[in-house]
């Protein structure tokens, strides 16, 4: 099932699967490393964009706490810059989550209070 686009070859299953999350790996085996944590298989209670900060903040609220994403922006802490793309399709899983009723796994990392989406997956 490969498809040539231009001079790229693409396999569509492949590229769907890492685009929603949905490959099977736990948020805790993403984390990895010191000061990274994960939450597997947690409902989502509310999901929100916020665009008073920066170039924009997601938040999702988990029973476990409520895990940020900032746009553009590196919060400290030796956290990388988050792309739009990457934000608004870890809020699209979100809110995928929130009105399906499943769950979702996150990776996170603790700074200043606060914990830091690194990876954001949607549970079949």
């Amino acid at each position: 099932m490969w498809t040539r686009t231009g001079k790229l070859n693409s396999f569509r299953l492949v590229g769907l699967s890492l685009l929603l999350g949905v490959l099977p790996a736990s948020a805790a085996e993403k984390a990895g490393g010191a000061g990274k944590a994960g939450v597997d298989a947690q409902p989502v209670y509310l999901v929100g964009y916020d665009t008073d900060f920066a170039n924009g903040s997601l938040n999702v609220s988990l029973p476990t706490g409520v895990y940020y994403a900032d746009v553009g922006v590196s919060s400290g802490c030796d956290l990388s810059v988050l792309s739009a793309e990457t934000v608004r399709n870890w809020q699209s899983l979100a809110q995928s989550a929130l009105l399906s009723g499943k769950t979702v796994s996150v990776a996170y990392l603790d700074c200043g209070g606060y914990h830091f989406i690194r990876w954001l997956g949607l549970n079949g």
